[in-house]
């Protein structure tokens, strides 16, 4: 039998940490320079739709869960609630511009979504396989596991945003019964966010948490207008056609 305190010890500890912890960061995640990138070319961004769905009853246990007790505390209880708000998966998130020449192929990340309802994303190091250092990352395939979702490049996810913000620091949602800070949106990861320079976000080995208690981190090119470094819940999906079509076209990878 499993003792209790294998579960308590982590979550106190987490706990005390966020004592500490200050809840006005301003920090962005940044690409780096891995491939020559960060041409933060700006491309407005649609603004938000106060008329939200509101959730189902057990969803909004599940995101009032997460908004009282604590990251740590909400996935030790996630699996049997569900999930997360309906989704399999949570992540921070971060902005950081468009790259001119992406992780991914060297694709420039506005070109892979322009004029489309898709949004770019850098996924972090620990989510990508076999991630070291920028030079081994070219075209990397999927990773993750021991709690982090393997999302490499050319992966793609459906999800929302939350109100709640850095993760397990964000503190209480803005207000009960409002939990989502978006409509449901598709992302695709074009990027690559590494450890180095953004330890404080992205993770550089699989299984481990950012700090702010988070396993996956996406850093989007360009959110939807209204949102700031605000939780994301999500579930992997296949990409769209047209999208897969224009990876194609963009990137080198698998040439």
């Amino acid at each position: 039998m499993i003792s209790i305190s294998t579960y308590l010890a982590p979550a106190l500890l987490l706990q005390s940490l966020l004592i500490f912890a200050p809840l006005s960061v301003q920090v962005l995640a940044r690409l780096g320079q891995p491939n020559e990138t960060n041409a933060t070319e700006a491309t407005e961004a649609q603004p938000l739709d106060a008329s939200f769905n509101s959730t189902s009853g057990a969803e909004a246990e599940e995101l009032q869960l997460i908004s009282e007790t604590g990251l740590m505390n909400f996935t030790l209880g996630s699996s049997a609630l569900g999930g997360y708000g309906g989704y399999s998966q949570f992540a921070t998130s971060t902005s950081y511009g468009d790259s001119s020449k992406a992780a991914c192929g060297g694709l420039h990340t506005g070109e892979l979504v322009s004029g489309t309802r898709y949004y770019n994303v850098a996924s972090a190091q620990s989510m990508w396989k076999g991630c070291k250092t920028h030079g081994n990352c070219w075209c990397g395939a999927s990773g993750g596991g021991s709690g982090t979702l393997g999302m490499g490049c050319f992966s793609c996810a459906k999800g929302r945003f939350l109100r709640s913000a850095y993760g397990s620091h964000g503190g209480r949602l803005l207000s009960e019964g409002q939990y989502f800070a978006s409509h449901e949106i598709i992302v695709v990861v074009g990027d690559l966010c590494p450890y180095a320079g953004n330890e404080h976000w992205c993770p550089e080995k699989a299984g481990q948490t950012n700090h702010y208690g988070a396993h996956n981190h996406l850093d989007f090119s360009h959110p939807p207008g209204g949102i700031d470094n605000n939780n994301f819940v999500f579930t992997p999906i296949e990409c769209p056609g047209d999208l897969r079509w224009r990876f194609h076209k963009l990137s080198s990878c698998g040439r």
